[in-house]
């Protein structure tokens, strides 16, 4: 191999692991509803939950325990056609286990200006830091 392909081939794995260590955590979604989840410290807490921010819905922090921290706002992905309305998509929050300890996350559904109004749907599980 010439020392160009060796490098570009080097690149492409540093790369490729790098976006995979990206995304590594603990993962939960919709179905982990009411459940118990361990993360060990220092980990990452991955929650996946469907949204349609064409409606004017999104998720929001209600309740985060001290064992946790927010990394960063959450990224929506549009499962449409781009500029498609109605179209589902999903949130993902990611957030950082700190010291030991045990709470529960909660978000809710809501629209942000219609802050009178219950919210839609809730979402919450009980997270144990070790």
């Amino acid at each position: 191999m010439t020392r160009r392909v060796m490098l570009l081939v080097s690149l492409a794995l540093s790369l490729a692991l790098t976006l995979a260590a990206c995304d590594r955590g603990v993962r939960v979604d919709d179905e982990d509803y009411g459940t118990t989840v361990k993360v060990a410290s220092g980990e990452t807490l991955i929650v996946r939950l469907g949204s349609n921010r064409t409606t004017g819905y999104g998720w929001r922090v209600r309740d985060l325990p001290d064992c946790l921290a927010q990394d960063g706002e959450p990224e929506y992905e549009s499962k449409g056609a781009p500029g498609m309305m109605g179209a589902p998509g999903e949130e993902t929050w990611r957030f950082t286990a700190g010291d030991a300890g045990e709470g529960a996350l909660v978000l809710e559904y809501v629209r942000s200006w219609e802050e009178e109004q219950p919210p839609a749907n809730l979402y919450e599980i009980n997270v144990v830091v070790e």
